[in-house]
């Protein structure tokens, strides 16, 4: 009988522990979801080798590594009625519909119950609020996950509370957002704005507020700090935007702190969201734990292959330093893609 009392005391202990924990961190429970740094993925499910690729590991492994933002491109792909996700255009990259991308998130949030997790999408296809509700309705368990914030309310719950409602999903639409059709898909500029997004140089990335343009209320305002670069390819007269994973060792370093600094003196608050390529290059998990207050412990990211990398900054991706090379290998096709897609445009 007294082993029996004590195995239930132990239970509920265990229990009391696993809920003081969000994100990761015991600290960020009593924060409101608005005043917590989240580190963002550009172009998330953009990882299969491919000239056009932003990550180097999938979704799934981006979660399991402590990505808690995802951007999500959405675009019209032939005779598919449904949203696919491309880069740019799916003759270049196709990471296929996107409800088995969502599908791969219902899945991780199911099984970590301690965390929150934003979906951003950049509305490419000029898809209905409908649309992309089509594609979560495909995904089992998704819809019971989804945050509801009111319209033009700027006050935010905790993560303890957002986790505890099992809410824990929140999604915001760039371009064509309706909340009175779907209100879970919030109109992402009502609620956040965006540092500049085009970025070629390493020592010019800023802080000024690039979309939506002027807002009225940007204090009150989240925002996204936009880290990833660019590499300029001009076939002829035709600029091709290239990413750099060659770089990213050092664009995810100092660099990725100091303009984290600046816009938090720009802002007077931290960014809530830090886009970035390659995530797991550089020190981008130092410096979102130094802008959420938490003590950073090393880890090692990835997925187990030759590619896996701690996040000390000292080690590299196998095959990465040869980038530029496959840039210049795959030039002519991808600049064929390129001019195709404008003359059909």
């Amino acid at each position: 009988m007294l082993l029996h009392v004590l195995g239930g005391v132990l239970a509920i202990v265990t229990v009391a522990i696993a809920q003081q924990v969000c994100n990761g961190d015991a600290s960020l429970c009593s924060k409101p979801y608005n005043q917590v740094s989240y580190l963002t993925t550009h172009n998330s499910y953009a990882s299969m080798p491919n000239v056009a690729q932003n990550q180097h590991y999938d979704v799934n492994t981006q979660l399991k590594d402590g990505i808690r933002g995802l951007k999500l491109s959405a675009l019209k792909f032939q005779n598919y009625t449904g949203v696919e996700l491309c880069h740019s255009a799916c003759a270049i990259l196709d990471a296929g519909p996107a409800h088995n991308t969502l599908n791969t998130i219902a899945s991780w949030l199911k099984d970590n119950p301690n965390e929150v997790v934003s979906i951003m999408w950049n509305n490419l296809g000029n898809f209905k609020a409908t649309d992309l509700q089509a594609e979560y309705q495909q995904v089992s368990g998704i819809m019971d996950l989804l945050y509801v914030q009111p319209a033009n309310n700027l006050t935010w719950p905790t993560l303890s509370d957002m986790i505890s409602s099992g809410k824990r999903l929140v999604n915001y639409m760039d371009v064509g957002a309706d909340q009175t059709q779907v209100p879970w898909l919030h109109d992402q500029f009502s609620y956040i704005f965006e540092t500049p997004y085009e970025n070629h140089n390493d020592n010019q990335f800023n802080c000024q507020i690039d979309r939506p343009q002027d807002p009225s209320n940007a204090d009150e305002m989240m925002y996204v700090m936009n880290h990833f670069l660019y590499g300029s390819l001009k076939i002829g007269s035709l600029p091709v935007d290239l990413p750099q994973p060659s770089l990213a060792n050092n664009t995810n370093g100092q660099t990725l702190q100091n303009h984290a600094d600046n816009c938090t003196n720009i802002f007077h608050r931290p960014p809530n969201f830090i886009e970035i390529d390659f995530y797991e290059s550089g020190t981008t998990f130092q410096v979102i734990d130094k802008l959420n207050n938490i003590n950073y412990t090393p880890k090692t990211l990835g997925d187990g292959s030759n590619n896996q990398k701690s996040v000390n900054g000292t080690t590299s991706s196998s095959g990465t330093d040869s980038f530029d090379e496959v840039a210049l290998n795959t030039a002519a096709a991808l600049a064929f893609v390129a001019i195709a897609i404008t003359i059909l445009c």
